[in-house]
């Protein structure tokens, strides 16, 4: 069976010998560089997808079921920090290669102060906002400052809704970490790069909440284990079941891209409430199609074999209720982490070595998890594979074999009309370049048809995109603003909050409440009717170009075999084959090659710190109110009233900011949707499509005016010239000779 980099490989070393033989051809003086820049550009294409092309694998699941050490155990070291849970709040990419790694990019002072200033709108007893300035870290006095002013809080302003509020433990983590990372950190994007005996630093980072706050993307490289190649990407995501919605929809932006899910359950726990949410909002993306499920066991957990069989096939049928479930695997990856580096002798801690020497006792437990592990990497690697072979080969080969044949009908031509006399060629010449006209015309009615097909598409893509995002007809955004409206806060029921905590504590309490409803509602309701819209966006876009592509196919098909009857009839003879037709190019091999993704659909409101001084100011007027209602001897009823009416007035000003905030947002996020990638993956396939269909055409659409030269010229060493189309001739052929075999190899097996 023969690998995917083994194809890979082969079809590499096919287009390297291509360009060796462009620079044979360019060597020969007196030639035109038409065709070569043309065969350059597209085997320097071919080069660049086959080694810059990616796969990617997105790890996901609750926190703690077992992604890390997953990921651990693939590449066979304890390399990402394992049980690291919310803290991990950024995507870890790992990619396999021949070193191991780390990059590390930081967040930049602006963006970190940005953070900072929205989380300290409303905090109680943290005010920012008195002299009209914003928080600056890099100010000592502004860090002494807030420091003392998150130690003056007490515990029930540092808790909310039973867990600690996550903008005093944000601020707090920041300002924990400043001393330790600022060396790292600076007013433009930078990254650091951990390697050699620093490797694991990155640990350090990851895995302490107030340096990984600090941190906007880690991406390590590991050496590849066998069967994985290079060119992939497997992502380390946040936990489904994150209490931070901001959390799941960065998940969310990293699916979008990804090839293949795996989705780690942990034995312990089974399928609870948040997977099934988290896997109804994947079923909504349509990201359905290649998902694995790992359910991770414990074998401390279960009484023996059949007790985790009963397990498994209970998961399976409650996964199935939500989506169809076609790979299902219930291994211990812990177990596999350790056992191998038991393999490898290497040192143990001795928690770890007592753990793995009871779990080598469940020898029925221990053997089934094995088998489930082997089964598992089978088809994860095959998987890898198919889609790389689906993805990029294909069409690649396709590619490389319509190339190297027009460089052979280009040589043979070449070659017979050196060996005529000038006399005998000149109608010949005349000829050919009617020919040659021909082609042009075909080349520039198909640059037109898709010029004018890919204007028409832009139009269509636009209006579609204005209905989708329309504040006053689209069901999206007033489907937003709706929810915003109806959400219910019963100001009412702060009032013990009210006697306890005072006026502002409760005012941030009622405002964090219905900002963190909103961000959830727009990860778990809107973000995944967003990329169902784009979806069908892609597909429209590729139903277009593809309606396009078969007639053009006919055409020049039409187009060749006049060609190859006007060669015939001059004398000239060139190879029959059959032609195959041009296909519209594949969605995700275009994204790659143009370095296209969504805008991401992660976003933080921008809140006005006006918010709490509107709310004093009301405070301040119902207050008064109260007191002249007092002069007038009017009943003024209970003393919270001015407080509560307060708090209504600002639910209502927190609604109208939230409306505000959600309609920037999404007018933006509609702008950059149609002019960064709707409208540059329209130009983008395209472009393909025509450099694609134009590649059919390229043989006979040369002038040959050089070759006329050559023959008039008596002064030209033709036996010379002859002597390099022979070798020309033979490195084509040979090049020919292994694109077939590499055909006849992926027509008889199957990619592993």
């Amino acid at each position: 069976m023969e690998t995917y980099n083994n194809v890979k490989n082969k079809i590499l070393s096919i287009n390297q010998a291509l360009r060796q033989v462009i620079r044979e051809v360019a060597s020969i003086n007196g030639l035109s560089h038409h065709p070569l820049e043309a065969w350059k550009a597209t085997t320097a294409r071919i080069h660049r997808q086959l080694i810059e092309e990616m796969i990617r694998v997105a790890v996901v699941g609750p926190i703690k079921s077992g992604k890390s050490t997953l990921i651990n155990a693939l590449f066979g070291g304890d390399y990402l920090k394992r049980g690291a849970g919310v803290v991990t709040s950024i995507v870890t990419k790992i990619r396999p290669e021949n070193s191991m790694r780390a990059r590390l990019e930081f967040k930049t002072w602006d963006e970190i102060n940005a953070e900072m200033n929205q989380a300290l709108i409303l905090l109680p007893a943290v005010c920012w906002d008195t002299d009209g300035g914003s928080f600056d870290i890099n100010c000592e006095e502004d860090r002494i400052q807030l420091q003392q002013k998150l130690s003056s809080l007490n515990s029930e302003q540092l808790i909310s809704d039973h867990t600690r509020d996550p903008n005093s433990v944000l601020l707090t983590e920041y300002l924990k970490g400043y001393d330790r990372v600022k060396s790292f950190v600076s007013f433009e994007p930078s990254t650091h790069i951990f390697e050699g005996e620093d490797f694991y630093r990155q640990k350090d980072f990851v895995g302490d909440q107030s340096l990984a706050v600090y941190l906007k993307d880690v991406l390590l490289t590991l050496i590849a284990p066998e069967g994985f190649g290079g060119n992939l990407e497997i992502a380390d995501c946040q936990g489904s079941d994150s209490p931070n919605p901001l959390h799941l929809t960065m998940i969310q932006d990293y699916l979008f891209q990804a090839h293949l899910i795996i989705y780690v359950l942990s034995s312990r726990t089974g399928l609870r409430e948040a997977d099934i949410k988290f896997l109804t909002i994947i079923k909504r993306m349509g990201l359905t199609k290649n998902i694995f499920f790992v359910l991770n066991c414990d074998f401390s957990e279960h009484e023996s074999l059949a007790d985790l069989m009963g397990l498994v096939s209970r998961v399976r049928d409650e996964l199935g209720m939500i989506l169809p479930v076609t790979h299902l695997f219930a291994f211990s990856v812990l177990y596999d982490l350790l056992n191998g580096f038991d393999r490898k002798e290497e040192v143990l801690s001795r928690k770890d070595r007592l753990r793995l020497e009871q779990w080598q006792e469940e020898k029925d437990m221990v053997t089934f998890s094995d088998e489930e592990t082997d089964r598992f990497m089978k088809a994860l690697q095959r998987k890898i594979s198919l889609d790389r072979f689906e993805l990029l080969l294909q069409s690649n080969l396709e590619r490389i074999f319509a190339t190297a044949y027009s460089m052979q009908d280009w040589v043979q031509i070449n070659q017979d009309l050196l060996c005529k006399d000038a006399g005998e060629v000149q109608s010949m010449f005349a000829e050919m370049d009617k020919r040659r006209e021909a082609s042009d015309q075909v080349t520039s009615v198909i640059k037109d048809t898709l010029d004018g097909t890919t204007r028409k598409l832009k139009r269509d893509l636009a209006d579609d995109v204005e209905r989708f995002f329309d504040v006053q007809h689209g069901d999206t955004i007033r489907e937003i603003i709706q929810f915003v409206d109806s959400y219910s806060v019963s100001v009412k029921e702060y009032e013990k909050d009210l006697e306890a905590s005072g006026f502002l504590p409760t005012l941030y309490r009622i405002f964090q409440t219905l900002r963190e409803a909103t961000n959830r509602y727009l990860a778990e309701s809107i973000n995944p009717r967003l990329v169902d819209f784009i979806r069908i966006e892609e597909k429209k876009i590729k139903g277009v170009f593809e309606q396009v592509s078969g007639p053009y196919s006919l055409m020049i098909q039409d187009a060749l075999d006049q060609h190859q009857r006007i060669v015939e009839k001059l004398g000239i003879r060139i190879e029959q084959r059959p032609f195959k037709h041009v296909q519209c190019p594949d969605i995700g091999l275009v994204k790659g090659d143009a370095h296209l993704s969504i805008p991401p659909l992660i976003t933080t409101m921008q809140y006005s710190t006006r918010i709490k001084t509107e709310a004093i100011l009301r405070l301040g007027f119902y207050n008064t109110l109260s007191s002249v209602k007092k002069l007038f001897k009017k009943t003024a009823g209970k003393e919270a009233d001015s407080a509560i009416r307060s708090l209504e007035d600002s639910v209502r000003r927190f609604k109208e900011q939230i409306q505000q905030s959600i309609a920037a947002h999404f007018m933006d996020y509609k702008e950059n949707l149609k002019y960064q990638y709707l409208f540059k993956l329209a130009d983008a396939i395209s472009s393909s499509l025509y450099e694609a269909l134009v590649d059919r055409v390229r043989t006979f659409a040369v002038s040959l005016a050089d070759t006329s030269g050559f023959i008039e010229n008596e002064r030209v060493a033709k036996d010379k010239i002859l002597k390099a189309f022979v070798s020309i001739e033979k490195s084509v052929n040979t090049a020919l000779h292994e694109i077939s075999k590499v055909e006849k190899l992926l027509e008889t097996q199957s990619l592993s």
